[in-house]
């Protein structure tokens, strides 16, 4: 299953994206600011995020950007979901490193397509799980398994690994 972050400040679009993504099985978390995404983004790295490029303290064009320079965060699929509809948003979205951009009002099936096609094309190469002996690595949670015991680790101690 995979986890879903929505970036988003409005709490009546955040609803409806959480809801849309959580009745079709996907783990979701929401933000309503940047800084409380880059927190998380510490502890658990997710599938896929949905930006909002107006939110009160960074506009989502700078995050996406952020995330893009970060190694840890480059290959995160972003969707940017927002109300600015010129052509030239789109392109400055685009080209900053979003990987697909939604103009509101959305489809809420449409927004699903698109997270599910983008999801299937980001995971195509990446084995979900590592198995070595006794330890299982699963890439898709950042978790460890070791003689079927699970062993919570930091982010960075799993990056170590």
């Amino acid at each position: 299953m995979a986890l879903i972050y929505i970036v988003e400040d409005d709490p009546s679009i955040q609803e409806i994206e959480m809801m849309a993504l959580k009745n079709s099985n996907y783990m979701v978390q929401t933000f309503d600011r940047a800084s409380s995404l880059y927190d998380k983004l510490e502890e658990i790295i997710p599938d896929l995020i949905l930006l909002d490029i107006m939110l009160p303290d960074e506009d989502g064009y700078k995050i996406v950007r952020r995330l893009r320079n970060n190694p840890k965060t480059r290959r995160i699929p972003v969707i940017m979901i927002t109300a600015k509809t010129t052509e030239m948003d789109m392109v400055k979205g685009l080209d900053d490193g979003a990987d697909d951009y939604i103009r509101k009002p959305f489809s809420v099936m449409e927004l699903l397509s698109r997270v599910r096609a983008l999801l299937r094309r980001s995971q195509e190469d990446i084995p979900e799980q590592l198995l070595v002996g006794n330890i299982m690595l699963d890439h898709e949670r950042h978790t460890v398994i070791s003689s079927g015991r699970s062993i919570i680790l930091t982010l960075k101690e799993y990056e170590l690994l």
